[in-house]
């Protein structure tokens, strides 16, 4: 098995390797386009007629990047000084044929057609940032490390910004309407994205591609959520191809729409793996000094207790570790959603776009589902390490709190035919936080109506107790044993015949809720008998004197 250090240099050199195959692929690629315009090959140089050609001065700009990557990647300094030429050249090349573009200068035109071409703007711009990023490539200093790693990123930001246009038929990034006939080619642009993901593998243990190619934790599962960068693109260009068959034009905004993204997912996962890289270092070290610490006191008693201590800490981190890739996992799900929303509101005006619908809302709800799983790990794994939960206390009236919480579990009380009951005292308030205490009421009453059989009752009341608010939700089901009366707010754990209904953090993180709002949750049953489950919160001055209970059923 190798050792860290081992996997993490064979990474690095994996990615190395890939930067040169990059490097010749584009030099092959570049050579075969000019053969196709010495041939007289549209082919080769144009893929499809009516698209943007690749001409032969952006074809040798190519070649010249290429041959720079291919010697910045060399271990000899020789040739990383040649390549750092060769990489100013294509930047000062750039410059010059952006140059041409200022002002109305026709004698240009002639003189490029003279050379098979002019080259696009777009690829200039896309040269001349490679070109200036590889010649950064040795930088030592700090800005000059930043420097190139924002001008290979903008590079490939760019390219691929052309790349969804293509796949989206938007012709306004990829033509230049400033002259008729100039645009950057798709082999172009494909040469251009591969030759910026290159770059940043030159330096493959810094920046972006640092944390991606990181053999820890936050390493490998970068490299594992990579193959969701794609999720935007392929489900805007199915999105595209159906709206465009409804005789929608929605080219634009759908390309602005993919390239935020991937954008969004990109930095979701850079982050990630910054943070679990963090964690897997700390843990390490960790390790180390319990084996060091194993061989040099192994036979005292204390160094066991030590190093069962420290497992139970590496638990821990690895329940942080969950927490972590959890809360960086919302952030593409609230993408998802807000695609699902613009989906929906576009296919409201489409004629016989129901089905789509229907689809796009079984996405949503899914979506829905994981954010709800997602917020209950994080309050899970934050429970676990010992953390209170984080709190918005304000007073707040108790009566309403409890009718919005009937009413979320009307319908599946309706559904299976129990009856809710109400004995809500007018006046009390708590304070607490509103959104969470609604949590902890929805939990105990849908488990409430869940096990309750068809024609029985459920009932919740609100009274006041020395200076604290007592909420009680009864209801008429079979009862819980004795023996499994303690065990009911552990985390994961549920009765056997009732396991398969759920994922046994309710009230664990309920019971975590109100013991962060300082009040205590239990319960009072019998087989049988039903159940009773009581929670208790500080109360708030009260703006009046508390009016008699009122009762009535929901």
């Amino acid at each position: 098995m190798q050792s860290p250090d081992a996997r993490q240099q064979e990474l690095w050199r994996r990615a190395r390797r890939l930067s040169s195959a990059v490097a010749g692929l584009t030099l092959v690629l570049s050579a075969a386009v000019l053969l196709g315009w010495a041939v007289g090959s549209v082919t080769l140089t144009q893929l499809v007629p009516g698209l943007p050609a690749m001409v032969p001065l952006t074809a040798s700009a190519l070649m010249l990047t290429a041959s720079a990557e291919l010697a910045l990647g060399g271990r000899r300094a020789a040739a990383r000084r040649v390549g750092g030429l060769l990489a100013l050249t294509v930047a000062l090349w750039s410059v010059l044929l952006l140059g041409t573009y200022l002002g109305d200068a026709p004698r240009w035109d002639a003189f490029f057609q003279s050379l098979g071409g002019r080259t696009s703007p777009q690829s200039a711009a896309l040269l001349l940032l490679l070109g200036l990023a590889l010649a950064l490539r040795d930088a030592r200093s700090r800005w000059g490390a930043r420097a190139f790693q924002g001008m290979a990123l903008g590079a490939l930001f760019l390219s691929f910004s052309v790349l969804v246009a293509y796949s989206f038929q938007e012709p306004r990034f990829y033509w230049f309407t400033g002259r008729g006939g100039i645009g950057i080619a798709l082999h172009t642009d494909v040469a251009l994205l591969l030759l910026s993901l290159g770059a940043l593998l030159l330096r493959p243990e810094q920046g972006v591609a640092g944390a991606f190619l990181h053999a820890g934790a936050g390493g490998i599962m970068a490299r594992r959520l990579m193959p969701a960068l794609l999720v935007p693109l392929v489900g805007g260009v199915a999105a595209h191809q159906t709206l465009r068959h409804t005789r929608m034009d929605p080219r634009l905004a759908w390309s602005l729409l993919v390239v935020t993204q991937a954008a969004v997912l990109t930095w979701v996962v850079w982050r990630a793996a910054t943070r679990l890289n963090t964690l897997h270092a700390e843990q390490q070290r960790a390790e180390e000094r319990t084996r060091e610490d194993a061989r040099t006191q192994r036979r005292l008693a204390e160094e066991n207790a030590r190093l069962y201590a420290e497992a139970e800490a590496s638990s821990r981190a690895r329940e942080d570790v969950l927490a972590i890739v959890s809360h960086d996992l919302k952030s593409p799900l609230s993408t998802v959603r807000m695609g699902t929303g613009l989906l929906t509101r576009r296919l409201d005006t489409l004629a016989g776009g129901a089905g789509l619908q229907r689809q796009v809302a079984a996405i949503d709800r899914a979506a829905a589902h994981m954010q709800d799983l997602i917020t209950r790990l994080l309050d899970a794994a934050r429970l676990d390490a010992g953390h209170p939960l984080m709190l918005d206390r304000r007073s707040e009236a108790v009566e309403p709190l409890a009718r919005e919480a009937l009413a979320m579990v009307e319908p599946q009380a309706r559904d299976k035919g129990v009856r809710l009951e109400r004995r809500l005292a007018q006046g009390l308030s708590a304070s607490c936080d509103r959104p969470r205490i609604l949590q902890v009421l929805a939990n105990l009453l849908g488990n409430a109506v869940k096990f309750t059989p068809p024609g029985g009752t459920v009932t919740v009341s609100t009274t006041h107790d020395a200076g604290t608010v007592r909420v009680s939700v009864r209801d008429t089901g079979p009862g819980i044993p004795k023996a499994h009366q303690a065990r009911l707010f552990q985390r994961h754990w549920q009765a056997s015949d009732t396991a398969h209904q759920g994922s046994g953090l309710g009230l664990y993180i309920a019971c975590g809720i109100v013991t962060a709002h300082g009040g205590r949750l239990w319960v009072d049953s019998d087989e049988g008998a039903g159940t009773t489950f009581t929670f208790t919160l500080p109360e708030s001055p009260p703006n009046h004197p508390p009016l008699d209970t009122l009762e009535g059923e929901v």
